[in-house]
This record gives structure tokens, sequence and C-alpha cells, in this order.
């Protein structure tokens, strides 16, 4: 992708308020709550959770610089963001609310509609992770954040109004009075209880202050879809987990399959794959990008109320 179509694309806020997350600490940090936050306590609860995108590279008409922003889909390093400002460059980095940068790499893509793709750096320590909301909760005039990196003023926050809960045919949702403009397209939409319910994705040109964005319920069909179908690897293990809901549910074992074999059982709940915890489908396909391959998997489940370990042996796929 060239310089000015990923420069026309981004999303970028602008800088209505900031936040000096430098001087936080995991103390600072307010636990996820079911109830609304303050706005204090709102950005302090959620601008951990958001990373700042930065590719540099070189063209013919000398260096550039681009910017785009992200969120913490996994405690080890799993970043959501769009599909769209993934294009490459000399060099790409995250950059944590700390400062604290980290190059990483583009696992999986989910374009047209989806406008979602996954990074993965290597943090030094476990990261604070976002909560996916529900679209179906999600209500016309509730408030919503935004946090952004635009020109490379990390961490800007704007706040604006959900206009359209539902719209681009279901897949995105519309909120207005957020000013957003070119260059920081794939940060967080959250909730006031801190909840991310969409990912930035295209301002409205012909609009005033009026965007739209990928709702978070696309994010998880594009997960069941597209990021935990086997079929993506050359190996496979037999399973679809539920991806939609809040925990990593085993809804279909494929008869034969080396998951059947490992006695897996429709119902299962899987709370561990590898060393990776999993709290829920997203997280489950997140493990599937990093480890399937022809090394044994084990597997941590819950089954009526009690833990049970599994290892899957994955089988090469017949192409």
């Amino acid at each position: 992708m060239q310089k000015s179509l990923f420069v026309l694309l981004s999303i970028l806020l602008l800088p209505l308020g900031t936040l000096d997350v430098s001087a936080l600490s995991p103390e600072d940090v307010p636990k996820a709550s079911s109830k609304p936050y303050s706005k204090k306590g709102l950005v302090k609860y959620c601008s951990p959770r958001t990373v700042d995108l930065e590719v540099r590279g070189r063209d013919d008409q000398g260096q550039w610089i681009s910017h785009a922003a992200g969120t913490i889909l996994h405690e080890d390093g799993y970043i959501l963001t769009c599909e769209h400002v993934t294009a490459p460059g000399e060099s790409q980095q995250a950059i944590l609310a700390d400062g604290t940068a980290y190059p990483y790499k583009v696992l999986a893509r989910a374009g047209g509609s989806y406008d979602t793709a996954i990074l993965k750096i290597d943090p030094k320590g476990k990261l604070p992770a976002v909560r996916l909301g529900h679209s179906e909760k999600v209500a016309q005039g509730e408030p919503a954040i935004v946090i952004g990196n635009p020109a490379g003023r990390r961490h800007t926050v704007t706040y604006g109004i959900v206009d359209k809960p539902t719209c681009g045919g279901g897949t995105q949702i519309q909120v207005s009075r957020a000013d957003i403009g070119p260059g920081n397209s794939g940060g967080p939409v959250f909730n006031n209880r801190g909840e991310q319910i969409a990912h930035v994705h295209v301002k409205i040109w012909t609009a005033h202050n009026i965007s739209r964005h990928i709702r978070a319920d696309h994010v998880r069909d594009a997960f069941a879809k597209v990021f935990s179908n086997e079929d993506r690897y050359a190996y496979a293990i037999g399973l679809t987990v539920d991806c939609q809901g809040d925990e990593a549910r085993v809804i279909k074992v494929e008869p034969g399959s080396p998951a059947a074999a490992a006695d897996i059982k429709k119902g299962d709940v899987i709370t561990q794959l590898g060393p990776m915890k999993i709290d829920n489908g997203v997280h489950y396909a997140l493990a599937l990008m990093d480890q399937m391959g022809g090394t044994a998997l084990k597997l941590a489940l819950r089954r009526d109320g009690k833990i049970v370990e599994k290892q899957v042996q994955p089988r090469r796929q017949q192409r």
C-alpha cells in the first residue's frame, strides 16, 4: 500500500483533551466496573489499554512517517487495529501509554467490511487488556470516548455520542460530536463503563463531526469466520469455539479429529492453551495464531465445575 493511500485512509483524532499517562502506576489504574466511570476515571482506565502505532518509511519523495492506534486484546501483547493501517515501512512500532515502544509484527488481517488486523509485540511483562463490549447493548445517545494518536500526539482523548448503534449493514456504529480527522484509524471507541464497543474506521466528510467505526460484534465475527478458521493453518485439531460470548466455550468437535481423540467435548470451556491464559473465544483464536503447528497443544478445560487438562496432537491438513 502506498504512503498516500495509508495517510488517506487513516483516522486521526483532533486534540480535545490529553492525559499524562506516563505518571500512571498499576495501583492508580481502576479495575473494570459494570457501573459508569467519571470522565477522569474512564480515561485512567482506558488509556493503559490503548497503544499508539508508528510506521516510518522512505519513498521517491523522501522519508515519511504515519501514525495510527490500537488496543491491547490480550495481556501477552496481542493488539487490535484496522487492516488498512498495516502497510509496512522500514520500521514499525507500538508505543504503550507509559512511552515504552516495541516493534510489532502483523499476525492476521481481515479486510473488507471487517477492516480488522491483529498485531503482536513481545512485552517484558503482562499488559492490561481491553474488555470488548456487546453491540446489542449499545444505545443511541450514550456517551463514547475515543483515544488516538493524532500526528504523533499520543493518547489524545475526545468525547462523542453514539448517533446510530448500527449502520453500514450492521457492521458499524455511528458517532457524532467526536472530532475525528485523517490519520488515526484503529483507535478504540469506549463506552462509559470502559468496554471497547468499536474501533475507529472512517470520518463522514460530508457531515460535521460524524464518523463510523467497526462494531465489537463484527470484530468477533471476524474472529469466528476468519481468524479461528482452521483452514488458515497447515495443521488442525477439529475444534470450533464460540467467539461471540464471554468465555471460550467449545461449540463443535469434528468427529474423528485430534480434539475428539483427546476427549474434548462440546460444552467444555477452554481456560488455557499452552502458556496462554484464555478468557474468551477471541483469546483462543489469538492463541491459535502463534501456536497452531505440528507440536502437541496442552489445554486446560472447565468441565462440570472442574478443571481438566488435555493434550491434542494437531494433524496436518490434506490440501
